[in-house]
């Protein structure tokens, strides 16, 4: 699934697809699915006092999938942003890109 986000004035293509979850872990050791899910659960008690490094990692690597230059790491990606309030203000679109894509649409077969 692909979505168009607006990042520091730019409107950029954000994807996330099955190979995520894998890149995420490859990348940064951790399991997408949990961080998601605790950012997700976070963000609905409390929107003020979110784990910003999940959101800041998952934006930068579907970016990145999408086929965005952002650089060879979230470091360097964020270190060249003049607004970086607009990776948070995105998080919705990142969140539901993400809740979007683990829906299956697939029926199951009767035996």
């Amino acid at each position: 699934m692909r979505k168009t986000i607006n990042i520091a004035g730019q409107d950029l293509v954000i994807e996330s697809n099955a190979l995520l979850p894998r890149l995420y872990r490859k990348e940064f050791g951790r399991d997408l699915m949990i961080d998601m899910r605790k950012l997700s659960e976070r963000y609905q008690k409390d929107p003020d006092n979110i784990d910003t490094e999940v959101l800041e990692n998952v934006t930068w690597l579907m970016l990145r999938s999408a086929g965005n230059d952002v650089g060879e790491s979230v470091e360097g990606w964020l270190a060249g942003l003049d607004d970086i309030m607009s990776v948070y203000m995105a998080m919705s679109e990142v969140v539901d890109l993400w809740l979007g894509s683990q829906k299956t649409t697939s029926r199951p077969k009767k035996k």
